[in-house]
């Protein structure tokens, strides 16, 4: 029943403790996980990169101003000190030798925080920036490569696309690859053809040439065999004759 009791006070107190810097996101929190609805379904608000005012080092500054309105500006610290004094007069905390450890070590880290804090701080920083950038430069190598991967996936989806201007183009130099095989046959018949009428042609040329040869050859023979011994001795008394008779003409002729 009290544990109903601080969460509903929490959580009416969220809306001005939700900037804190340790106290609000413990808050809300809180309420998220004991809320009736889904919380795996519950935006989760953004931490504060920034803590927020504090006072003594430790308590908001919107814990004070929750508790002005009903206890005043010394309320809080009445109620720190009240809350202190009862822990030590119950004895619920007892003063040790550790306490003054503590106290003393709790000192030395407020020196050491005050002092060095902000160094430390800017060297925490710069050490986080350098990570940031190297998560950051992964960050867009692995964005450029699944671009490329989607561009060339885009492209890719474009040659499907215009698959059938391939499949057309193939069609193409199927056919004509067959009309230059069909036409290479015709060639080659035509050739085939032209050989062989070359040859024919060439047969019938030499048989009449060696036709006309023993026509010839057979005449002369049987002409020869014709003219007997007096036709042959009258023929060249007669050429005889003839040659003189040129011999008188051209003796007779005067000379130019």
């Amino acid at each position: 029943m009290l544990s109903r009791v601080v969460l509903s006070v929490a959580a009416a107190a969220a809306p001005n403790l939700k900037n804190a810097a340790l106290l609000g996101p413990g808050v809300l929190q809180a309420k998220r996980i004991f809320h009736t609805g889904k919380p795996r379904l519950a935006p989760v608000p953004p931490l504060p990169e920034y803590g927020g005012k504090v006072r003594l080092g430790l308590i908001p500054e919107e814990f004070f101003q929750f508790l002005y309105p009903k206890t005043g500006v010394t309320g809080p610290y009445m109620l720190g000190t009240g809350l202190i004094l009862y822990f030590l007069s119950k004895e619920i905390y007892v003063i040790t030798p550790e306490t003054f450890s503590s106290l003393s070590v709790i000192g030395l880290l407020v020196f050491v925080i005050k002092k060095y804090g902000a160094s430390i701080g800017e060297f925490i920083d710069k050490i986080n920036e350098q990570k940031i950038a190297q998560l950051e430069e992964r960050k867009q190598g692995a964005i450029k490569q699944i671009q490329d991967a989607i561009d060339l996936e885009k492209s890719q989806q474009a040659l499907v696309q215009k698959r059938h201007y391939f499949f057309d183009v193939q069609r193409n130099n199927i056919a004509m690859a067959l009309e230059v095989t069909y036409r290479e046959r015709l060639h080659r018949v035509y050739k085939e053809v032209k050989n062989r009428l070359d040859y024919h042609i060439s047969v019938q040329n030499m048989m009449h040439r060696k036709e006309q040869e023993h026509m010839i050859s057979w005449v002369e023979k049987q002409v020869i065999q014709g003219i007997s011994a007096q036709q042959e001795k009258e023929s060249i008394a007669k050429c005889i004759a003839d040659l003189k008779l040129l011999a008188k003409q051209a003796q007779a002729q005067p000379v130019m």
